[in-house]
């Protein structure tokens, strides 16, 4: 499941929040959702992964693409990630150097 907001911290950002698992099944919604908000002038992105208990290599492309069009677009993405399986997955494949991870919403609020 997939949901957007707003900021609650009062910073223009968009907030996408991913729940259950981010894969085969689900990134092609992911990416209807996540890619749109990255267009030049958008507010920048936090992508919250809190709620995701699983995510395979396919949803790990949908996150690199999202990447992809921040940087096209120069705007900033942060995600939020609190689960050990999907730090381990960001850590073992190099993203979590690529861009900034927070353990909370709040905290990724207050980078921006």
């Amino acid at each position: 499941m997939l949901g957007t907001g707003a900021g609650e911290s009062g910073v223009d950002v968009n907030v996408v929040y991913c729940a259950g698992s981010l894969d085969l099944e689900t990134v092609d919604e992911f990416k209807h959702r996540v890619l749109p908000l990255l267009v030049a002038g958008a507010p920048s992105l936090v992508i919250d992964l809190g709620g995701v208990g699983f995510m395979d290599s396919t949803g790990l492309g949908g996150l690199i693409a999202a990447l992809k069009h921040a940087r096209e677009a120069e705007i900033g993405l942060d995600l939020v990630v609190s689960t050990e399986r999907v730090s381990q997955l960001l850590a073992l494949t190099g993203v979590d150097v690529l861009l900034p991870i927070y353990e909370s919403q709040q905290l990724a609020l207050a980078s921006n």
